[in-house]
């Protein structure tokens, strides 16, 4: 297996273990219907155990966070 196919198979992993949908996983690894399936049966154990959120680093967690504005919308004054 070269590096690019061992990148895609280690982003799937992330995203399975995420509970990301399998569609997007497909689009965004470039890996097949079945080769996720595959992939999905292998961590199936990591996947269903809620450890799994705890042994992802923050460089597994970067790319998944999503920043906010934490200010609230000004409401329009009635006149």
């Amino acid at each position: 297996m070269n590096n690019t196919t061992k990148a895609k198979y280690e982003l799937a992993a992330k995203m399975l273990k995420a509970r990301i949908d399998e569609a997007e996983i497909m689009m965004m690894s470039g890996l097949t219907e079945d080769q996720i399936k595959r992939l999905k049966t292998e961590l199936a154990d990591q996947i269903e155990s809620k450890e799994v959120y705890l042994n992802l680093s923050d460089k597994d967690t970067d790319q998944f966070m999503v920043k906010s504005d934490s200010k609230k919308a000004e409401e329009p004054e009635d006149k």
